[in-house]
């Protein structure tokens, strides 16, 4: 069916009336920008709460799996997708001439306002887009502005024994908020498996986890581990919201205020003024 489709005429400067979106975190971007009407699709992974902060407003499109099948049948103006997945699908539709942009996400929180305000102008939403973005942009500047030399250290922890450590939005999420990343710290880039004996020994300030989702499985527990747990002064628990550094975009700011608030609870920073 797709072999000989053919989209025909050439491109509008208005806005593009119907919109896919084909990955999780451009799901999150057209979603907090688009005109009503305008966003048609989202990729399923919108609905699920750990990847998703906006997992409710998702149900409210229909759901796609980035199949260039789903695409051709919705006849959308633009399809918006990442750069590290589905290329096969991309490299089809553009051969049938449907318009798509990537979005690269590079894995730090001063890229976000130049994503959302390009997602704006794709979407004709400038304005708005160019509201969010400099209001986030600001919102950060006054977080690591607040900063001091206070800095306890923190590490994430996923199932299987998983740390997040350089190169990854939490890095920089982690960093922003006054922490020093353990598992950064430490030579870990993206993520990588982190030994439970590690973590015991340097005993960090804070150990990051996310609730566990679905059945119980010895992956899940590795970061409930009772030597985890028998740390005396070492906070561990869920404390960003649910799917809130998933992707680089506005609602990461969820994720850096959580983190700042505990900051300032285990290490605060002193007044203006006062000795350090």
């Amino acid at each position: 069916m797709l072999a000989g489709a053919l989209l025909c005429g050439p491109a509008s400067a208005s806005p593009p009336a119907r919109v896919m979106s084909l990955n999780v975190c451009t799901d999150q971007l057209a979603m907090t920008l688009a005109a009503p009407g305008q966003l048609v699709s989202v990729s399923f992974l919108a609905r699920e709460p750990g990847l998703s902060m906006l997992h409710e407003e998702a149900k409210n499109y229909g759901a796609n799996r980035g199949l260039a099948e789903e695409v051709f049948l919705q006849k959308p103006d633009l399809v918006v997708t990442g750069t590290y997945s589905l290329h096969n699908t991309t490299a089809l539709l553009r051969r049938l001439s449907f318009a798509v942009e990537e979005f690269s996400f590079v894995q730090t929180l001063d890229t976000i306002p130049d994503e959302v305000r390009r997602m704006g102008a794709l979407l004709g939403q400038e304005d708005k887009a160019r509201a969010i973005a400099d209001g986030f942009a600001k919102e950060l500047a006054d977080i690591e502005r607040r900063q001091c030399d206070r800095r306890p250290t923190a590490v994430a922890y996923e199932q299987n024994g998983v740390a997040l450590g350089s190169e990854t939005l939490a890095d920089s999420v982690i960093t922003a908020a006054g922490f020093d990343n353990l598992a950064a710290d430490l030579g870990v880039v993206g993520m990588s498996p982190f030994p439970v004996e590690q973590i015991v020994a340097r005993r960090p300030d804070v150990i990051i986890t996310r609730d566990p989702a679905g059945a119980p499985t010895l992956g899940a527990e590795i970061p409930r581990h009772p030597a985890i747990s028998a740390l005396p002064d070492t906070r561990v628990g869920a404390f960003v919201p649910e799917g809130s550094w998933s992707c680089g975009a506005p609602a990461v700011m969820e994720a850096v205020r959580a983190l700042v608030r505990l900051r300032e609870e285990i290490a605060p920073c002193p007044e203006p003024g006062a000795p350090r």
